[in-house]
């Protein structure tokens, strides 16, 4: 069973992974800091949808052209994952939280049980920093977010809105109307 630890946050947070034989996780590109030689790389350009879904992602303004699949060939072996930006790492498991959405650019790893497509923004006005998509994340297991800073995690509720500069919104539930 994989087991996770989040060191040296929030300001440059590493994501520590310990895997046994057979354990799978997926990166985008560039995240990897250092891993075990018992621990097999496997490179796909545009995730599994190939030419197509590369072509999606550059029309979507997702950062990623390419993810890495990363494969424990023995037991007990180790690897180091970094954000491509200095900040903090949240674990989530969508297991738990039933799907949620997640600004582009903010995963950086998840277990191969975890599913994502991309989506344009609906949203007038939202993400002023130029990020257009919003990433749906469904299925089982964990996604790891990274963000500029620190993560702060809080409940909403009808009776109990909350405003959020867009530009610091890492990911929400299904459901949670953004009005």
């Amino acid at each position: 069973v994989m087991q996770y630890g989040i060191t040296n946050g929030p300001t440059n947070a590493v994501l520590n992974v310990t895997m046994d034989r057979g354990d799978q996780l997926h990166t985008e590109s560039g995240a990897m800091m250092t891993r075990s030689p018992a621990i097999e790389v496997e490179t796909s350009v545009g995730g599994d949808e190939g030419v197509s879904g590369m072509v999606k992602r550059v029309v979507s303004d997702e950062r990623s052209l390419s993810e890495n699949a990363f494969t424990a060939t023995a037991g007990d072996v180790t690897m180091q994952l970094v954000p491509d930006h200095t900040g903090d790492i949240m674990e989530i498991d969508i297991s738990e939280t039933g799907g949620i959405n997640v600004q582009s650019g903010s995963v950086f790893a998840w277990e191969p049980s975890v599913s994502h497509s991309t989506g344009l923004n609906k949203l007038q006005n939202m993400f002023s920093s130029g990020e257009l998509t919003v990433l749906s994340l469904s299925g089982q297991g964990c996604a790891f977010l990274s963000a500029h800073g620190s993560v702060s995690e809080r409940s909403i509720t009808p009776g109990e809105p909350l405003i959020v500069d867009e530009d610091h919104l890492i990911a929400w539930t299904d459901g949670l109307d953004l009005s």
